[in-house]
């Protein structure tokens, strides 16, 4: 259990810093996918994965279950640019948030991580609606990035606690 949680942990901090580290903060961490050169887009598909398949195994829940498949899902349809894996891709990262959250929630007890969550996810999404300047530009125009950065953030440590400490 110990080595599926530190491969996750991993997998996530080397991805997400050196996407970072070479590209900045970008309007989402999907939006990685066509930063990279073509030769290392599947890199995105992998830390997927590499995120997803542990946490599966990990979070041993349905919902766990559901979170991980969905953000598997979003790995195999890394292009979400394209009309043909755009839905897939979108499903997929909603999944992934909404049965993570929930999962932490109601199998693991951890409800002061969807308050937590919630407290960030919230005001970053309802900058949307908030506009700035003349020429209409997004208030925080790489909100997503942070929405899934406390997503995965709330289930590394949800299921940290839970390999740990259960």
């Amino acid at each position: 259990m110990i080595f599926a949680y530190i491969l996750m942990l991993t997998v996530f901090i080397s991805y997400v810093s050196w996407i970072w580290t070479k590209y900045g903060v970008l309007p989402s961490i999907s939006d990685s996918y066509y930063h990279l050169p073509k030769k290392l887009q599947p890199l995105f598909t992998f830390f997927c994965w590499g995120f997803s398949i542990p946490a599966i195994i990990l979070g041993s829940s349905g919902l766990m279950f559901l979170a991980g498949s969905g953000i598997a899902f979003v790995g195999a349809a890394a292009a979400f640019k394209e009309k043909m894996t755009m839905e897939v891709h979108v499903i997929g990262a909603m999944t992934g948030v909404i049965a993570g959250q929930l999962a932490i929630w109601l199998q693991y007890g951890l409800w002061p991580l969807n308050i937590a969550f919630l407290t960030i996810a919230v005001p970053l999404f309802l900058t949307r609606f908030i506009h700035k300047g003349k020429d209409g530009a997004a208030l925080c125009p790489n909100r997503t990035w942070w929405i899934e950065i406390a997503a995965f953030l709330c289930i590394c440590i949800a299921l940290g606690m839970k390999a740990v400490i259960w």
